[in-house]
């Protein structure tokens, strides 16, 4: 079975060096297109070419990402990467959740303000025992969305 893997590895790469052969030249083509042509006119003209040359380097772009390998990092350079981080004591620590969980309150506020989240418990209960608890629809109705 792995004689299979790469057997199909090497047709998808010639396949895919035969579209790239294809693809960059009719990107060439079109570079050829953009350098022929003569000064833009007027403002709309040169917007326009701007554009065009705009959409063509994305387009050579693309094109050359395909035959660029992707690269993997290896275990030993995210353990490399991992040991270099920072360590932060007790106290900025707990600075860092309580700004966290200010504005995770202040979004609450807002989203109250905006009419999203809970509605109000008309049944004059305390909301201790909700109908439906675990069910989608009663989590949603509960919530507003």
């Amino acid at each position: 079975m792995a004689g299979n893997g790469a057997a199909e590895i090497g047709t998808v790469q010639q396949w895919l060096d035969q579209v790239f052969g294809q693809l960059q030249a009719m990107v060439d083509q079109a570079v050829e297109v953009l350098i022929e042509a003569g000064p833009p006119k007027d403002v709309a003209e040169a917007e326009k070419r701007a554009r065009a040359v705009g959409v063509v380097a994305r387009t050579a772009k693309a094109v050359a990402a395909l035959k660029t390998k992707p690269t993997k990092v290896s275990g030993e350079a995210e353990d490399d990467v991992a040991g270099q981080g920072e360590v932060i004591d007790e106290a900025e620590e707990q600075r860092l959740r309580a700004e966290l969980f200010a504005r995770v309150d202040r979004l609450f506020e807002v989203a109250e303000q905006k009419g999203y989240g809970p509605k109000p418990d008309r049944t004059g209960g305390g909301g201790a025992a909700v109908a439906g608890v675990g069910d989608d629809a009663a989590c949603e109705a509960r919530t507003g969305l």
